[in-house]
């Protein structure tokens, strides 16, 4: 054989990326958040696998890009669903704060039934003549002639 039995079954410790390479679809979310590629293509580059065709090289390094894409797209999933969660959350804020805004309260905006002018303090000062001057002593100051 051109290859280990026990490196590439489904245990070993590139089993994970052989079954990528050869039906990705039958990973499980698990096994792929759980394979570490920087520990496997190490696996691979340092020669821990025996001396093996191009071939198999070859198809352990698309395993090890397959996984690599999956755990790509599962973040964006998860990045995405938590940016939904978000832009939900801070916009039904808004909603709440925008609805508080453009609602007046009832006795600000409700005119009474009866208007009349003597209801209301206006606070209009009666004009007294001569309330504004002031007698010629406590304008000059002292000692100028």
């Amino acid at each position: 054989m051109f290859y280990s039995q026990w490196l590439l079954s489904k245990k070993g410790p590139l089993g994970t990326i052989w079954v990528a390479a050869h039906c990705h679809k039958r990973l499980k979310k698990q096994q792929v958040k759980e394979t570490n590629i920087s520990s496997s293509v190490e696996k691979i580059m340092r020669d821990e696998v025996p001396i093996v065709t191009y071939r198999i090289l070859a198809y352990l390094l698309l395993g090890v890009v397959r996984v690599f894409s999956m755990k790509v797209e599962y973040l964006f999933h998860d990045c995405r669903n938590v940016l939904t969660k978000i832009t939900e959350f801070s916009g039904s804020k808004k909603a709440k704060a925008n609805m508080e805004a453009m609602c007046a309260p009832f006795h600000s905006i409700t005119l009474p039934e009866s208007f009349e002018l003597e209801a209301f303090n206006l606070e209009v000062l009666e004009d007294v003549s001569g309330a504004n001057v002031r007698p010629h002593e406590e304008i000059l100051l002292e000692g100028i002639d």
